[in-house]
């Protein structure tokens, strides 16, 4: 052991004297260096742009609605899942309305027997019409009689029992009309009662009905089925969710801004969303501001109308871009990036016509261009074509400068 530690040893010493007795190897001189031909070169500059903050959002359908029943009863079947596309009117859910129909049945009863208690009560009518006009008649008559006997009597031409005799007959003629004018108000009055139940018992009619069609919950309005709360055979009560509808046409995105931000936000305003589950990039329009803020959490709900898409759907995360004010930014042309692995770097062009790479950061991708927040000053010379065949410390003979 104690030998081989010795020799290891030797062999080490003898390395160094041997790396200590070479010549330096001298830099390679700017004149030797590999000549890139035919690149493009610009000068950064610096431009004010929009100073952007990102908030985010989740898209909801404007219109989302919870169906339950008006009644309680039993589900019979359910005629939709979730995710199925239902037009306005269209069928959902039907209930037992056993119970329901017979109210309809009991209220349709009740309005037949009412209807013929007011035919009986017309023919009483037109009885009792009858028998005013005869009794009428017969006071007519005896009125012509009186006065006819009146003459006989002044004339004495009659005696006078026979004169109470006919004067008695007109007043019994005069009480009987009165008394079937009595009779005809009464069976008036009677009518109009029978009318009034007519009128209950068409309600009690229409009010079963509507209790019956209640049985039957149809879709307010076209969209999609997004949840399903209830199964057949359940029992269905007012206020207990059996579905949830919501309009699969128009959605919104909406996004929580903080009050900072929320300042220069307003009606109408077009903001930039970017949706990436959906794959969108569009333009949206601000069309509602919440106007109490949260205090808890200081910020403001803003809403803001997106294009229908048959790829939205309640849920989905999006961002917004929000302007916040103006700055100087430095910006360069995408295809100017160099990307190694994680690292981006660019090609900086110095006075001696060589090119060395920097490590730069990036910001903000727009309109093909990116800023960039730190490697770069302004006024340097980079690289914006042509970038595939320079490596790191070539020489550049630019076609030309662009600006």
């Amino acid at each position: 052991m104690q030998t081989l530690r010795y020799a290891i040893l030797l062999a080490l010493a003898i390395l160094a004297l041997a790396a200590c007795g070479r010549e330096p190897v001298p830099p390679t001189k700017a004149a030797e260096r590999p000549i890139v031909r035919d690149v493009t070169v610009g000068v950064v500059t610096t431009a004010e742009v929009d100073d952007t903050a990102e908030v985010m959002g989740t898209v909801k359908s404007r219109t989302t609605i919870t169906l339950s029943s008006k009644v309680v009863s039993r589900i019979l079947a359910l005629h939709v899942h979730e995710g199925s596309e239902v037009q306005a009117g269209q069928l959902l859910v039907e209930l037992d309305d056993r119970d329901m129909a017979a109210q309809v049945h009991r209220a349709e009863a009740g309005l037949r027997e009412a209807e013929s208690a007011l035919t009986e009560v017309d023919g009483a009518i037109a009885a009792a019409a009858a028998a005013r006009a005869a009794a009428e008649a017969q006071r007519d008559l005896a009125a012509t009689t009186l006065a006819r006997y009146q003459r006989l009597l002044d004339r004495k031409s009659v005696a006078p029992q026979e004169y109470d005799q006919v004067v008695a007959r007109h007043k019994a003629a005069v009480a009987d009309v009165e008394r079937a004018a009595a009779e005809a108000q009464a069976i008036q009055a009677k009518r109009q009662q029978v009318q009034a139940r007519i009128e209950a018992a068409r309600a009690e009619v229409t009010s079963a009905q509507v209790m019956q069609s209640y049985a039957r919950i149809a879709a307010p309005i076209s969209g999609v089925i997004t949840t399903k709360h209830a199964e057949v055979g359940s029992l269905a009560a007012p206020g207990t969710p059996l579905l949830t509808l919501e309009d699969s046409r128009r959605y919104w995105l909406e996004a929580v801004v903080p009050e900072s931000q929320a300042a220069g936000i307003r009606r109408g305003q077009s903001l930039p969303v970017q949706i990436e589950a959906a794959g969108m990039s569009v333009a949206t329009t601000v069309s509602e501001i919440v106007p109490a803020a949260d205090p808890t959490t200081r910020t403001t709900l803003v809403r803001l109308d997106l294009p229908a898409s048959s790829r939205l759907r309640s849920g989905l995360f999006g961002r917004a871009s929000v302007s916040v004010g103006r700055r100087q930014a430095i910006r360069v042309a995408r295809e100017a990036i160099i990307e190694r692995g994680q690292l981006q770097g660019i090609y900086v062009v110095g006075q001696d016509n060589i090119a060395r790479f920097r490590l730069i950061r990036t910001g903000e991708s727009r309109l093909g261009a990116v800023e960039v927040l730190s490697g770069l000053t302004g006024g340097e010379q980079v690289v914006l074509r042509g970038t595939e065949r320079v490596t790191d410390g070539a020489r550049i003979q630019p076609e030309g400068v662009r600006r």
